[in-house]
């Protein structure tokens, strides 16, 4: 009979300690609401490494394998291996070691710490929170200038709170919300969770950016699908998530009207300045992605180096407008990492999308497992929001783009917990092998 996974050890405690701190600083970043020159991010991460090595190293804790750790582990092999063939090599090296790298180490932390639902539950927590608060800060601070292009507002931080960003971090965090509404009955965190989407959903129509409202409904749709229909308290957040959508486009500005009108209608440009925008970064990124899919097929192995597409492109096409990134995740692995890196990424999307609808089926209709359930089917539904995203924003080596699959990796990892893995098998045929310990990683090295 194949043994189950042991509980998280005690050691690791002061490591997630410091990984919330890590993330509520990620997500809210403080240095940029409060103008002071203070690396949260740098000080809580470090924290956070020192408190999981120590803990490794005096056996408090175990290393724990999972097919979605080892898949990003081939992604910085992958990486790494590109650099000497980049088009820059400067560049991509910068890219490697002061972004991936420590990408890898936020997702590496997510994966060995987020081993109990309290757990994950708190991590969520920690990322509304910090929304809630940079959102609000946002909207109060809209009006001044240095928040606006034209008639639009960006928010007052870095990270996910510009434009398409800011869609893409609604829509990774919805489900997450209607789940911790169904599992909680507080009335105090309910009105928190409430005032969290309401003042989301404004902010949204304030940066009036296309994709990330197509991707906000998409969010919206999936999130009543796997997670609100299958209860009453589900079925009222789903009306009040709908209702706050409604109210903030109701009253939305015209630059948002405008902008969205233009997806499926051919303005005219010329009488218009917001349209003539629109169109033009439709133009451009149309360019961009021709562009990509043609370095793609030109570089399939090492593409043109990670970070290295807008310095090619800009060198070679001597527009303006090719300086920039690929405005699209996928296009930019293939084009600056390969086809096999490619395939490491969407192999990853791949592995947390069926690890996740195996945990849901397999604790369906168990009571004692709902909130593990609820996550599981939570963390799908923001993965595919989240892929969704990745057709209009360029995120590829951005942490942000795996906080889902640290989620998924743990979950994974304590629903071995609950169940044997004799027993732990889909109930239907499917590509996906069942969870038994031949088919997956070690556990524990």
């Amino acid at each position: 009979m194949p043994q189950t996974q042991t509980a998280p050890p005690p050691g690791a405690k002061w490591a997630f300690v410091f990984l919330w701190l890590f993330v509520m600083a990620d997500f809210a970043r403080p240095e940029d609401v409060f103008r002071i020159p203070f690396h949260f991010q740098l000080i809580f991460g470090a924290s956070a490494s020192l408190a999981y090595l120590a803990a490794l190293v005096t056996g408090r804790v175990r290393l724990l394998w999972s097919r979605e750790l080892t898949l990003v582990l081939l992604l910085t092999v992958w990486f790494t291996l590109g650099v000497p063939f980049a088009f820059w090599r400067a560049e991509s090296f910068a890219t490697l070691t002061q972004v991936w790298l420590k990408t890898l180490l936020s997702f590496f932390l997510l994966s060995q710490t987020l081993t109990t639902v309290s757990r994950i539950r708190k991590l969520l927590w920690a990322i509304i929170l910090s929304e809630l608060l940079v959102t609000c800060v946002s909207i109060a601070l809209s009006g001044r200038s240095e928040l606006r292009v034209g008639d639009r507002v960006s928010g007052v931080s870095a990270g996910l709170l510009g434009w398409n960003y800011f869609g893409i971090a609604v829509a990774h965090i919805c489900p997450y919300i209607g789940a911790l509404y169904v599992c909680r009955r507080s009335s105090v965190k309910t009105c928190v969770l409430v005032a969290t989407l309401a003042a989301m959903m404004w902010m949204l129509v304030l940066t009036a950016s296309r994709g990330g409202f197509l991707n906000v409904l998409f969010s919206i749709a999936l999130t009543w699908w796997f997670v609100l229909r299958g209860s009453s308290r589900g079925r009222i957040a789903g009306a009040v998530a709908v209702l706050c959508l409604f109210l903030s486009v109701a009253r939305a500005p015209d630059v948002f009207w405008v902008r969205v009108q233009t997806i499926w209608s051919n303005a005219d440009v010329s009488g218009n300045d917001t349209v003539s925008a629109a169109e033009e970064s439709t133009r451009g990124r149309k360019l961009l992605l021709d562009r990509a899919i043609m370095y793609t097929l030109q570089y399939p192995i090492f593409g043109v180096g990670i970070g290295n597409f807008g310095n090619i492109n800009g060198t070679e096409v001597g527009r303006p407008d090719a300086w920039y990134s690929t405005h699209n995740t996928f296009t930019e692995i293939s084009a600056e990492a390969g086809v096999p890196a490619l395939l490491f990424f969407v192999l990853l999307l791949a592995t947390v999308l069926g690890h996740m609808r195996q945990v849901a089926e397999r604790f369906d209709g168990d009571p004692g497992n709902r909130e593990l359930r609820l996550l599981a089917r939570a963390t799908l539904a923001s993965a595919m929001s989240l892929a969704f995203g990745w057709f209009f924003a360029n995120l590829a080596y951005d942490r942000y783009s795996y906080y889902s699959a640290g989620i998924a990796a743990g979950l994974w990892i304590f629903a071995r917990q609950r169940s044997t893995a004799a027993t732990f098998e889909p109930q239907s045929r499917s590509l996906i092998k069942p969870l038994t310990s031949t088919n997956l990683y070690p556990e524990s090295v």
